[in-house]
């Protein structure tokens, strides 16, 4: 049985086709999944608007200040090592807290909801002046 290479007119409709759709893929705008995290300095943080504005690096160590929303739903925590703990399990305590007692030189983590401008996790891991 003799197999025939595929004709050159097929070859160039499978190439455009596989060339468009790459382009389609390129260009289509894709938002931030969720659960992406940032991390940074708190710059500032308003209660009453349920904001956070974090300093933090970016792509290619690029500083930048982002901006979040921190709904009344979203979980804020103070996370401090256990010096009593014994493995990895019990490494860490968490403690619930308000978005009111997150302070400005705190160091955050903030994972983010659906919606990139929406947090669903703020996560204190460092005090301002704690630490070494």
């Amino acid at each position: 049985m003799r197999l025939s290479a595929p004709r050159p007119e097929w070859r160039a409709g499978a190439g455009a086709a596989i060339l468009a759709l790459l382009l389609a893929l390129a260009m289509t705008p894709t938002a931030a999944p969720a659960g992406e995290r940032h991390a940074g300095t708190v710059l500032a943080v308003d209660a009453q608007a349920r904001t956070l504005t974090v300093d933090e690096f970016g792509a290619g160590g690029e500083r930048r200040a982002f901006s979040v929303q921190v709904p009344r739903e979203a979980i804020v925590l103070w996370s401090q090592r256990n010096q009593a703990g014994r493995g990895v399990s019990d490494a860490f305590r968490d403690r619930t807290i308000t978005l009111g007692e997150v302070g400005v030189g705190d160091f955050v983590v903030v994972e983010v909801s659906d919606d990139p401008e929406v947090a669903r996790l703020v996560m204190v891991t460092l005090r301002r002046g704690a630490g070494s």
